[in-house]
């Protein structure tokens, strides 16, 4: 009966292939490449789950059994797919809802269940009664659940990752998804260079915004499998600031091999600079010096100049290497960017109209920003404060500051008492990674992205288990014991 049902199913899809292409789905550019690919790709998808259905089943008894071991780790797998999206819903909005419900199950059946309460459960909840007063001013109650995610996602991390020591075996997942990424995200660019076509599903809308002209060269901006190159930039920053930690402090706690970490950066380091996200760039060299600084302060300037002369000899071979565009990379310099000036004008537009408007304490409303900006395409402002300023209003952002300097505040609190372990390669790359995320929350108009609470999670999970026993003797616990 279930293979009758599958095998009309697939009938189906051939049959109305055509149509689903041209109208329902014609934004997915991909999917035009070859005729009837829409039901080559569900029938290999079926077959596929046929094959693995036993594997898959194991898989995910498991997975529901030992929930706290398997969340982090199928988090960093679907905000890796996050561009593989059902209309509104994509692989993390699942995976949050599923574990979410079977970790409130498991605190009313399982005795030694506990959540684990921070000052960040209440400045999260006063957040999102700001975002929940909001709605007054535009009722958007799918985008409301939508801004929860992040929260959400932070309340699992903070609960799971204390457990058996779980931290590191985390970090090692973010270093080992973003190598395969970043190779996934070159051969995206070399596809992209030889034959003009865009290896992603994102649609022809989005894509459109993935292509910058370098040199007189287009080049892709990479996304890999996620929803904008922006994502991708931010994940593979934090993770080339990871590995350069690991291998500065390699003996005091070994994530991975160097050799491993080397080879991962070959791919990390190009992947990011292909995504042509200056602002993490920018933020991720700052995060380096740093890191630098705190492992020989006083090698530190001959460090820093070294660094310095290398990266400016890569750019000179990069201009030199592209012939005839030394005289537009030379204008670059004079002039500010279109696209600069069109930030300044959306940010300025985003403050005159709540500072001016009748929403300045409430807010213009969840994902309601961009009618603050007459922009065709409804974009609203890209700064991460000033957006949040304009949707949930100056109250809403006063307690958004609030949750950021407490996160910088923890992750301090740690580089100062953490100073030897193996958790120094991760407190060390936590407050870099914190120069990242401001410099690119200046620029960035998603001021509830996941991944900057996934990394607050963390620094605030490693602070529940060390501050008991480091504050106290200097030394970081050994045991699975959580605090």
């Amino acid at each position: 009966m279930k293979v009758l049902l599958l095998g009309l199913l697939l009938g189906a899809v051939v049959v109305f292939d055509p149509l689903l292409t041209t109208y329902l789905l014609r934004d997915f550019s991909w999917l035009h490449d070859l005729p009837y690919l829409l039901s080559i790709t569900t029938a290999l998808t079926i077959g596929m789950a046929f094959a693995m259905w036993p594997f898959v089943a194991g898989i995910a008894t498991t997975a529901i059994r030992d929930y706290w071991r398997s969340f982090p780790l199928l988090f960093l797998l679907g905000y890796q797919f996050t561009g593989l999206a059902a209309g509104p819903l994509d692989p993390t909005d699942v995976l949050i809802g599923v574990f979410i419900l079977l970790f409130m199950v498991g605190l009313f059946i399982r005795r030694d269940e506990r959540f684990v309460s921070t000052p960040f459960n209440m400045l999260h909840l006063v957040f999102i009664i700001c975002l929940a007063v909001s709605l007054v001013s535009e009722f958007r109650p799918t985008g409301f659940l939508k801004s929860l995610k992040p929260f959400v996602l932070f309340f699992l991390l903070v609960n799971f990752l204390p457990r058996e020591n779980l931290i590191p075996t985390f970090v090692r997942w973010v270093l080992v998804l973003a190598m395969l990424s970043a190779a996934f995200g070159v051969v995206q660019e070399l596809v992209w260079l030889t034959t003009d076509k865009a290896l992603s599903l994102l649609s022809k809308k989005d894509l459109e915004m993935m292509v910058e002209e370098h040199f007189g060269v287009p080049f892709f901006r990479l996304p890999a499998m996620m929803t904008g190159y922006r994502p991708f930039a931010l994940y593979l920053g934090t993770a080339m600031l990871l590995s350069v930690s690991a291998l500065l402090w390699w003996r005091q706690g070994a994530l991975l091999r160097p050799r491993w970490l080397i080879l991962g950066l070959c791919f990390i380091v190009p992947a990011l600079v292909l995504t042509f996200a200056k602002d993490i760039l920018l933020g991720a060299s700052a995060g380096l010096l740093l890191l630098l600084l705190m492992y020989r302060p006083k090698r530190f300037v001959p460090l820093a100049l070294v660094t310095g002369l290398a990266g400016a000899l890569v750019l000179f071979a990069a201009i030199a290497i592209v012939p005839g565009n030394i005289d537009t990379a030379v204008d670059l310099t004079r002039t500010v960017p279109k696209s600069e000036v069109e930030r300044i004008r959306l940010d300025r537009e985003s403050i005159e109209g709540f500072m001016h408007g009748p929403y300045f304490w409430t807010g213009r409303g969840v994902f309601s920003g961009y009618r603050y900006t007459p922009h065709t395409r409804r974009w609203p402002a890209h700064n991460a404060f000033i957006k949040a300023a304009a949707e949930v209003g100056v109250a809403g952002l006063a307690v958004f500051l609030l949750i950021y300097g407490l996160a910088i505040a923890r992750v301090v609190a740690l580089n100062i008492v953490v100073r030897d372990g193996p958790y120094l390669p991760i407190v060390r790359s936590l407050l870099a990674i914190m120069i990242v995320i401001l410099v690119g929350a200046q620029f960035e108009a998603d001021y509830l992205e996941m991944f900057v609470w996934a990394m607050f999670a963390t620094a605030e999970a490693t602070w529940f288990l060390v501050r008991r026993q480091a504050v106290a003797t200097n030394e970081l616990p050994t045991s699975n014991s959580t605090g």
